[in-house]
């Protein structure tokens, strides 16, 4: 049996009109998992007054109307407006309010198109990786021709989650238009990266031949892999890989096709949670 929400207030007959986000609310809960949902798409417009309205007259819920006045009369962010929404409802945990908080009062001087980037960037943070890169492209096809610094930050972004996914070549992709952008060094040493990591040996010392002008570059590439080399070497799945050579080495085959099954089966499983829509 799923767990019991319980409603409060009543489930208004005129929704409520959530401009940025566009979409039609009917009840305070809803209005909560918007909050939660789309804290980078909001702005100091949700203070505007309406919502105090709607709470007291659609919603019944005047006790919360009247503390929203009150809090937006008092000089408060729209991150602690938010809040006082969410304690007083008490939908999810404090730490998720505090989070959405926080977002809300972060993404209080950017532009819309800067909320949406920022929004898809907490997604990919959290490893949300395919809704991210569905952001990422929904915000690419939109954004304006003039904002090329912002397009540039976004496939920079865009290329850092299909690299999480070993899709290089997407990657690359992205890092290279990033790059022609004005994305900058940086840019391109990930895109080098990119197919350092896609190509074999002699296709990527070809690849990386054919502009002697960025030799330096390609020095910095491979400066990255030693040291993500090195960085591997401390970690669980490098002591994982080390006792599996020691199975095999000593023909101890039962261990060693036992425990490479059971790697493979916890890393099909990593990546189906982080492809996952």
């Amino acid at each position: 049996m799923g767990k019991l929400l319980l409603c409060m207030g009543k489930y208004a007959e005129k929704p409520f009109f959530m401009e940025k986000v566009y979409v039609n609310l009917y009840s305070v809960e809803e209005l909560c998992y918007c909050l939660l949902k789309d804290a980078y798409l909001i702005d100091q417009d949700l203070m505007d007054g309406r919502l105090e309205g709607w709470l007291a007259e659609e919603c019944g819920l005047q006790e919360l109307a009247v503390r929203l006045e009150e809090a937006a009369k008092g000089g408060c962010t729209v991150g602690g407006y938010a809040g006082v929404i969410l304690e007083y409802v008490g939908y999810g945990d404090r730490g998720t309010w505090e989070k959405a908080v926080e977002m809300l009062d972060e993404g209080r001087d950017l532009s819309l198109c800067e909320k949406r980037k920022a929004r898809a960037d907490y997604l990919a943070g959290h490893k949300k990786y395919m809704a991210a890169l569905k952001s990422y492209d929904s915000l690419l096809e939109e954004l304006p021709d003039a904002e090329k610094e912002l397009r540039a930050k976004i496939l920079y972004n865009q290329g850092a989650v299909y690299a999480q996914l070993f899709r290089f070549q997407s990657a690359g992709r992205c890092f290279k238009e990033a790059y022609e952008c004005g994305g900058g060094e940086d840019a391109y040493i990930r895109f080098l990266a990119a197919n350092r990591m896609r190509m074999d040996e002699t296709e990527y010392v070809d690849f990386a031949a054919g502009d002697q002008d960025k030799y330096e570059w390609t020095l910095k590439v491979e400066k990255l892999m030693e040291d993500a080399v090195k960085e591997f070497e401390g970690t669980e799945e490098s002591r994982m890989l080390f006792t599996l050579g020691i199975c095999r080495e000593e023909s101890h085959s039962a261990s060693y096709y036992d425990e490479t099954e059971r790697i493979v089966h916890v890393l099909k499983e990593r990546y189906r949670e982080i492809t996952a829509e």
